[in-house]
């Protein structure tokens, strides 16, 4: 004789579904709340973009390609793309090599991808999140980060009289305001050659210093050099900004 009934396995189907969502709901609400830790990383380095999640295909996406559209999202990724809906998200392709040239393979991927175009718009797409934690947080990340970009960039441009005179009376008419660091002081777009750099690539520190530069008529000036014996070998390479007169 069964001791249960359909009303039973009715009841336990429908607790399992609930505990399912709830997680699925908590784990949401975990990742959100990363990404915008994240997000104040980001905007206290001065950039307009921040990656709120990356995806794994086959579960957090269906799909093949370098395009992934919303509708190919699953589970958390689909919850965490429309709970960041105000960032106006993106989904963006990322592939990089790994191993050695022999036994080389590709690993690639997408990422979800909020953006702002400055500070003010972030703060007000943050308000309409109802968070005055994080908006406050932010907030002071901001001030913070901009503090200490003006101290930094007052301290090169400090330095330049000194290095300009030196220059001067070496009968040069030229000096060097700032070596920059990949990462650091600039970012790279991908598939574009070092040489080709740009003001929109500078980071915070730099940008402020070459904007300080603009009557000096400061360019990029690129550099690289080999390093190693001959066997093993590299080139090292960058970029300064040079002021000129």
């Amino acid at each position: 004789m069964l001791t249960f009934t359909v009303s039973d396995l009715q009841t336990i189907t429908a607790e399992a579904i609930t505990s399912a969502q709830r997680q699925l709901a908590e784990r949401n609400e975990q990742i959100f709340r990363n990404a915008m830790q994240q997000l104040k990383t980001d905007v206290a380095s001065g950039r307009q973009f921040s990656v709120a999640m990356s995806l794994k295909n086959g579960t957090d996406y269906e799909g093949k390609g370098k395009i992934l559209r919303p509708e190919q999202l699953t589970g958390i990724a689909a919850l965490v793309y429309a709970k960041c809906q105000v960032f106006e998200p993106t989904l963006e392709y990322w592939s990089r090599y790994e191993g050695d040239q022999r036994d080389g393979y590709t690993v690639e991927g997408f990422n979800i991808v909020l953006h702002w175009s400055n500070v003010d718009d972030l703060l007000a797409k943050l308000s309409t999140l109802n968070d005055d934690t994080t908006i406050s947080a932010i907030r002071q990340s901001i001030e913070a980060a901009q503090s200490a970009i003006t101290d930094k960039a007052a301290s090169i441009l400090t330095q330049l009289k000194e290095r300009a005179t030196a220059q001067a009376r070496s009968g040069k008419s030229w000096a060097i305001v700032m070596s920059l660091k990949a990462g650091v002081d600039f970012e790279k777009p991908s598939h574009v050659p070092l040489p080709q750099i740009t003001a929109a690539w500078l980071g915070p520190v730099a940008k402020v210093v070459w904007e300080a530069c603009a009557k000096f008529n400061p360019t990029f000036e690129y550099w690289s050099r080999q390093e190693g014996d001959q066997r093993d070998s590299y080139t090292v390479e960058g970029i300064n900004i040079v002021v000129h007169w």
